[in-house]
């Protein structure tokens, strides 16, 4: 099956009053659809890394506000997980590989609360 035109263009627009004596459920509404739009465009990523190669490894993939930085059982090593844009992904997976990470992994995102 592929996609031979498009019938119909279509757009979501939220509009509130102002004045409105339900702000709290228009906020949530709009945080909501705010994750959801998040969740879209980032995966997270994550993979493990050698102490000695960390700081390349940061500079492909400094997360949004700052990267998960766990130690692992091999003291030598470290897990790093944070965002990463999806349209990036195969690109930074790739510059992450050559640097030397291993087990590197992406998980999609259903919905987010940033």
């Amino acid at each position: 099956m592929e996609v031979v035109g498009e019938v119909l263009a279509t757009e979501c627009i939220l509009i509130s009053n102002p004045n409105c004596e339900h702000r709290d459920m228009v906020k949530m509404l709009t945080r909501r659809i705010e994750g959801f739009i998040v969740s879209k465009k980032y995966v997270m990523i994550s993979y493990n890394i050698h102490n000695d190669l960390l700081e390349k490894a940061l500079k492909v993939t400094p997360g949004m506000k700052s990267p998960n930085i766990t130690a692992l059982a091999q003291t030598d090593f470290k897990a790093i997980s944070c965002l990463i844009s999806k349209k990036q992904m195969n690109t930074k997976m790739d510059e992450l590989h050559d640097i030397g990470a291993t087990d590197i992994l992406t998980f999609a995102l259903s919905n987010t609360r940033m």
